[in-house]
Formats: C-alpha cells, structure tokens, sequence
C-alpha cells in the first residue's frame, strides 16, 4: 500500500483503533504496539481496501492482533486495567458517573466487553461486529445481552442502583 495513503489511514483511525485494542487487551504500551503493527503491515503488504470498508477492515485486523496478543504464552497471566482511564479522552466532557459506568464496563470479561464497546462506543452493528470478531450475528447478540446484564449486576452492587 501507498505510504500516503497508509499515512491518511493513520491519521483517520489511529485514535479509534488504540482505544479499541487497550478496552480489548488492558495494558496501554501492547494497545500502542497492536495499532503500530497494524499500520506497518499495511505498509509492508499491497492490500487493496475499498473506502467504503476500511475503518472495519482496521478493525478486524486490530482484532485478530489483540487475540494473537491475548493467545501468546507470555501474556497469560492477569492483565492490568489500571491504564484504562486513558481511553475516556481528554477532551470530552465526562462527570465521575460516566468515568464510574465506564470502568464498570472495563471490568468485563473480554467475552462481554469488546461486542459492548464496538457496539455502543463505536457504533457498530450485529452485522458489523461479528464479521470483525469472527462470531454469528446471534453469539454477537447474546454476548452484548449477556454482557448488559452482567454490567447492571456490577452497577447495582457499586451503586445501589439501575444504571
């Protein structure tokens, strides 16, 4: 692929991808390396990607990273999510029970909080998620279902209350 057009990419969507690759593996350093590699193997291949599809085909490909990542042997002990007050930016306007919401959402297992994040946070649909995490529309369903009802167990017992 172009370098320009690897650059453009870059500057489009590099922001959305690290912030998806730290909510899916937690550790901020290996979020920056997933999105890094990403570009570079864009660099390095000559994959042509139609406009139309090339946030979700960044997606997919930060997806299928952050799984090799996860599957690795020297990853497999407990992940640290202290680091992921970096992904609420700096430049919303978010009140403590929004930054409290979120960190509820992070608390997730994986299982449940990446169909959550890309559906609620990025805007994706059934469809779109699970052609990114390789799954069935209906596995895609019945995780963010899953994940939902989990997420108001954790609120309840954090707050006292329906979130």
């Amino acid at each position: 692929m172009k370098n320009e057009i690897v650059v453009n990419l870059f500057d489009s969507y590099s922001n959305d991808l690290y912030r998806f690759a730290l909510s899916y593996i937690g550790i901020k350093q290996e979020a920056e390396d997933i999105v890094q590699n990403v570009f570079l193997k864009l660099l390095s291949k000559n994959v042509p990607i139609r406009s139309e599809y090339e946030k979700a085909y960044l997606y997919k490909m930060t997806a299928n990273m952050c799984r090799d990542y996860l599957k690795s042997c020297k990853n497999k002990a407990m992940l640290n999510y202290d680091e992921l007050d970096n992904l609420i930016g700096s430049d919303k306007d978010i009140n403590d029970e929004d930054e409290s919401f979120y960190n509820c959402l992070m608390s997730l297992k994986e299982l449940y909080r990446v169909p959550i994040y890309l559906h609620y946070y990025e805007g994706y649909t059934y469809e779109e998620i699970a052609k990114i995490l390789k799954l069935g529309e209906s596995a895609v369903a019945m995780r963010i279902n899953r994940g939902k009802e989990e997420l108001k167990k954790k609120w309840r017992n954090q707050h006292g209350t329906e979130c």
